[in-house]
């Protein structure tokens, strides 16, 4: 069974357990150099206390949530959801190495969907990692734009 739990990022505990998730994440997405830099970042005290601000607000808010399988911690995802254009962008979704190959990917996608639909988006939009872009296209997602740093975005419309 898969749940969707908020990560308490005030608490010490999960604050150090989604760390470690979270750089096993980016050694497996980013290159030598952008893994400095968002290593970097994720220690930074500043960006810190703004992502703890982004989570907490009410109006345009940021969800880093634990994905949880029978109990057990097996990544993460977060998005940020713009209420004005119904619109949640996926920044991050991480299924740790052992969890995979066991459709807890989709499953996990499918609560999401779930959850985002719940809030009122009618649009999911995302840059894909390459080892996951076909993870999407199989989960309904369209290139369908360039962003203004010449990445590809793809996106699906959901029925709210």
């Amino acid at each position: 069974m898969i749940k969707l739990e908020r990560i308490d990022l005030l608490n010490s505990d999960e604050r150090k357990l989604f760390d470690e998730m979270f750089i096993g994440y980016l050694y497996e997405t980013c290159d030598k150099e952008e893994l400095s830099q968002e290593i970097d970042d994720l220690y930074n005290e500043t960006l810190n206390r703004q992502m703890i601000e982004q989570t907490l607000r009410k109006h345009d808010p940021y969800f880093i949530l634990w994905i949880k399988s029978n109990n057990i911690y097996s990544g993460f995802i977060s998005y940020l959801y713009l209420e004005n254009k119904r619109l949640c962008f996926i920044n991050n979704f991480y299924i740790i190495p052992e969890q995979r190959n066991k459709g807890l990917g989709t499953a996990a996608y499918k609560a999401v969907e779930s959850h985002i639909k719940r809030i009122g988006a009618s649009v999911i939009e995302l840059n894909p990692v390459k080892n996951a872009l076909e993870f999407y296209k199989r989960n309904g997602f369209v290139s369908t734009r360039i962003s203004a740093n010449g990445e590809l975005i793809f996106s699906k419309q959901i029925v709210v």
